[in-house]
């Protein structure tokens, strides 16, 4: 990872070309970084360890003003995340909490459809119709929602394949 005083943006890739993008960005010398994490794949009676990326469809990378234009070219590179027109820049302190997650060894789970803050609402088991907040994702399976009943909040834990995003 560079040391230098660009910024860090986020690079959208074509589905699982993560790692042929970050090669590319490599034979390139273009600063670059792709978070992985380390997965169980089961069939049948078989068990293998899979790295995959931790960010499904990105790479965040640090180029020089003159690397813009061969990051366009690199195949399965599908543009930056913009902020209006133009590419926006992430923040050190973000990429470092990045870095510090990946470099934990802790099991780590992606569930980009679920973000605290959002309005869900739950579609079966007993509490189905019940619509709150998210406040936390508490373990892969389960979730904790916060429902506003009486001008009181009640939080209850939910498994994940019974909620649906608002």
């Amino acid at each position: 990872m560079g040391s230098s005083v660009e910024p860090w943006f986020v690079l959208r890739t074509r589905c699982h070309h993560e790692n042929a993008v970050q090669n590319e960005l490599e034979r390139k010398q273009i600063v670059s970084f792709l978070p992985m994490r380390t997965i169980v794949r089961r069939r049948s009676e078989r068990r293998s360890l899979l790295r995959v990326p931790l960010f499904p469809g990105y790479v965040f990378v640090q180029p020089r003003a003159d690397e813009f234009h061969e990051i366009r070219c690199i195949r399965g590179s599908c543009g930056f995340v913009l902020a209006g027109a133009r590419p926006a820049p992430m923040s050190e302190q973000e990429l470092e909490a990045v870095r510090i997650i990946v470099g934990s060894g802790a099991a780590l789970v992606v569930n980009p459809q679920l973000i605290p803050g959002q309005r869900v609402a739950v579609v079966a088991g007993p509490f189905m119709g019940v619509q709150g907040v998210l406040t936390r994702v508490k373990c892969q399976q389960r979730l904790v929602i916060n429902a506003h009943l009486l001008n009181t909040s009640v939080s209850v834990e939910v498994d994940v394949d019974k909620i649906i995003v608002l």
